[in-house]
């Protein structure tokens, strides 16, 4: 075998150990990716707050990273309570909501003038919400349950920060290697915190306006269809899509085919492709130049790895693939096919 089969021998190998360790190292590996997660979320809402400035005065930093750790901490508390406090009464009514579609469903094959099909009777049948919602509720157990380890994790990244310009001058001590290495790393830094504070903006702002829609005609549950609206929101393309459907075969369900069926349904679509596709992809511009391609294909390959939380940490990761891809010559190629538009930058 020459030396270039062994090269290839050696990257496949490579390439399977490290998807069997993402695999066996799942419930590892999560709660870690979470507490990125989280740290990266403080360092946004902390710098944002250091920087608001009146009449000259800066809020402290120490401050501002307490509130932004405080901001966190009550938010997720919040959205944990409205989760906890639906649940519950969404499985108890889901009997109802599926009579319901079944009568709609059922309607509308009448009002065209055909029989329902018995397959559609049960599929009907099986849209069971109290499963879903049991589903919900173990996930959340989960992620409570790693609540520990997540803070140990989060603990040791925020000690972790002060010393890593110092770590990085002893691994790398050569000036010019060092200088483009601490580019790097910025650059990462940078681009996933504006992709993640924008998506955040985004969402909140999404979720907030959902509610009011939801609110003013009365649908039921609104505080939980929002902060679901809000949560999607992070997974691409799908995400958007579920976001819609969801509150608006409720909608449907609760009020037929009446206006505040239409006004939930047309007002949360419009909502989504105004910030989704227009005010979203004006804010962060050509920083994040993946390719929809790509985009969909991580999103997949994450998914099926690690499940929802891999959902919503695939565009993250990718960024952080396609930037130190494209700062070497031999994995630039690679780089720019995962690029939108063929254009990449060393930094």
């Amino acid at each position: 075998m020459g030396m270039k089969g062994l090269k290839f021998a050696l990257g496949l190998i490579t390439v399977f150990l490290l998807f069997f360790i993402l695999r066996v190292g799942k419930d590892l590996l999560l709660p870690f990716a979470y507490a990125l997660f989280l740290w990266y979320l403080i360092n946004i809402l902390s710098y944002f707050f250091h920087s608001l400035q009146v009449k000259g005065f800066h809020m402290p930093k120490a401050v501002a990273f307490i509130l932004a750790l405080g901001s966190i901490i009550g938010g997720s508390s919040i959205i944990i309570n409205i989760i906890s406090k639906n649940i519950q009464n969404i499985a108890s009514g889901s009997r109802i909501y599926r009579d319901k579609l079944s009568v709609i469903v059922t309607r509308i094959f009448e009002l065209n003038g055909y029989e329902p099909p018995e397959s559609l009777a049960v599929l009907v049948k099986d849209v069971d919400l109290s499963t879903m919602m049991s589903q919900v509720a173990m996930g959340i157990t989960s992620i409570s349950a790693k609540a520990g380890l997540i803070s140990i994790y989060l603990i040791f990244l925020f000690l972790e920060q002060k010393s890593f310009t110092r770590k990085l001058d002893a691994l790398v001590p050569e000036p010019g290697r060092n200088a483009e290495a601490l580019r790097i790393v910025k650059r990462i830094q940078a681009d996933v915190r504006l992709y993640l504070g924008i998506k955040t903006l985004a969402s909140v702002a999404t979720g907030l306006i959902s509610y009011v829609i939801m609110t003013w005609v009365g649908l039921e549950f609104a505080s939980f269809w929002a902060l679901l609206i809000f949560l999607l929101n992070y997974i691409p393309s799908v995400g958007s899509i579920l976001a819609t459907l969801f509150p608006s075969l409720l909608a449907l369900m609760q009020f037929n085919f009446t206006a505040p069926f239409f006004i939930v349904a047309i007002g949360i679509t419009a909502l989504q492709i105004l910030i989704g596709n227009i005010l979203e992809p004006r804010l962060t511009g050509d920083s994040l130049n993946l390719s929809p391609l790509v985009i969909l294909f991580s999103l997949t390959f994450w998914g099926a790895m690690w499940g929802i939380p891999g959902a919503f940490l695939c565009v993250p990761i990718t960024v952080v693939i396609l930037i130190i891809l494209s700062n070497f010559e031999t994995t630039q190629p690679i780089a720019i096919m995962l690029s939108k538009d063929g254009k990449v930058s060393k930094t």
